[in-house]
């Protein structure tokens, strides 16, 4: 049993289609039968891509998906080749081809997934139905299925569902905590690093005849005294989505004078020059969910067999850097792992340990992930939650170099694009041939009123696929 039906829920409940007779899936939202945004998404309405890492593993889950969400107009797109990136050191380095990620509406993305996973024998989606409670053996040691309730129909009656293996994707309003305690568990420890970041996004329609030789504009900020960015990106149904995003309390406003002033406030006003002239389609809306959690369940003294928790219930970003989907895929991966391996073992006990193996293993994939997001959070003296340790202004100083060095050495510009694609681990940009560009790196300073590098691409191109 999965409860949630986020992409975390959805690609876990495709891993244990290979592993159980029957799966279910427990969502409060309805599902819809199309690409529709759900309360149960808060973020759903702001900026989505699916990173190359991500993109590997869905593909390997669901073989074709990439083909049938560019069918629906999803954009592929290759980094650093079909994008304009202003990092915090200059523009980055067009000429390799580098990597191809995916970019299009996170209910796009959503709902492509859960048809596939409808299409399965044996897996059960339920909207409209919620866990209230966990259900255990006499003595707490095991979870043996969930009380279910309704919330359509005959709201609030609820019935006992028994289960071999109960998974917890209920993202940030995730309750294990608290049923986790109603059986006498300890709390988790939990980590908080806050940088103070607010949203703002609109989808705008790309004009007739645009032409670009890129295809994603992103205008990174640069910590400690500009928090703000900006990024747009093309989606389905030749759209653009824009995004606005400021740290340390700088939130971008939602009034139309407003969100154009702080549009003109970013580093580089070509994402403002692209989409003055292009209609706007939807309101301005602003998310503010942004808080880095990590809850510690991996270091919990004790834990119950046949339970496991994943995606943001255990682990979730500032959205910023785009980690969360690609995330929830490898956490899929982590759970098909240990389940193969469970089943290699060939344990009286088919159970025995999987739940604790699992969150350790969970936790070690998750750190990378962590540590790029919140490495560059701390960057700005507002953060709380988390100390800056010398280590890390050691590691913030070598970064700003690999920027540096980004902007004019392809090799270093694929390194990074690598990292950011989570293909490669950060730790790969310590490589000797990185260490040398890195050493022989300047800061240009500020170099924003220069024009984007040209790509690859002819002028011709058209910035829609």
């Amino acid at each position: 049993m999965v409860i949630g039906a986020s992409m975390a829920g959805l690609l876990a409940a495709r891993v244990l289609a290979n592993h159980f007779e029957q799966v279910t899936v427990l969502e409060r939202d309805a599902l819809e039968s199309g690409p529709e945004v759900r309360k149960g998404v808060p973020q759903g309405r702001m900026l989505h891509v699916l990173l190359p890492r991500g993109r590997e593993i869905v593909e390997r889950y669901f073989p074709g998906y990439d083909r049938e969400l560019l069918a629906a107009g999803a954009v592929s797109l290759r980094l650093p080749a079909d994008a304009l990136i202003l990092t915090s050191a200059g523009w980055l380095d067009r000429r390799g081809p580098g990597l191809r990620l995916l970019s299009a509406s996170r209910p796009l993305f959503e709902w492509t997934v859960r048809r596939r996973l409808q299409q399965l024998p044996g897996v059960t989606l339920l909207g409209r139905h919620d866990a209230a409670s966990l259900l255990t053996s006499h003595d707490g040691r095991q979870v043996t299925g969930v009380m279910l309730r309704a919330l359509d129909g005959e709201t609030g009656r609820e019935r006992r569902l028994a289960a071999d293996l109960v998974v917890d994707a209920g993202g940030r309003a995730s309750r294990a905590p608290a049923w986790l305690a109603e059986r006498g568990y300890p709390a988790p420890a939990q980590t908080h690093v806050d940088p103070d970041v607010g949203y703002a996004s609109r989808i705008y329609r790309i004009p007739d005849g645009f032409r670009a030789d890129w295809q994603l504009v992103m205008i990174s900020a640069q910590a400690p005294s500009m928090p703000r960015m900006g990024l747009l990106l093309p989606i389905e149904h030749d759209r653009w989505m824009l995004g606005l995003m400021g740290a340390a309390g700088q939130h971008p406003p939602t009034d139309e004078d407003g969100f154009a002033a702080y549009l003109r406030s970013l580093r580089h006003p070509i994402i403002a020059d692209t989409v003055e002239k292009a209609e706007p389609l939807t309101p301005i809306r602003a998310y503010r969910g942004t808080v880095n959690r990590l809850l510690h369940y991996e270091r919990m003294p004790s834990w119950p067999e046949r339970f496991l928790v994943l995606g943001d219930a255990v682990c979730a970003f500032n959205p910023v850097y785009g980690q969360g989907m690609s995330t929830a895929a490898i956490a899929a991966e982590t759970l098909d792992d240990c389940l193969c391996r469970q089943r290699r073992a060939r344990s009286a006990n088919h159970f025995g340990g999987l739940a604790r193996r699992f969150q350790r293993q969970l936790a070690r994939r998750n750190t990378d992930p962590w540590l790029l997001s919140t490495g560059e959070d701390l960057r700005f003296p507002t953060t709380t939650g988390m100390r800056v340790s010398h280590l890390m202004r050691v590691q913030h100083r070598y970064l700003d170099r690999v920027l540096a060095a980004s902007s004019h050495d392809q090799a270093v510009a694929e390194a990074f694009v690598r990292v950011m694609g989570m293909v490669d681990r950060p730790v790969s940009l310590f490589a000797p041939r990185l260490l040398a560009a890195a050493a022989r790196a300047q800061h240009p300073g500020d170099d924003t009123g220069l024009a984007p590098p040209p790509g690859l691409l002819p002028a011709s191109t058209t910035g829609r696929v």
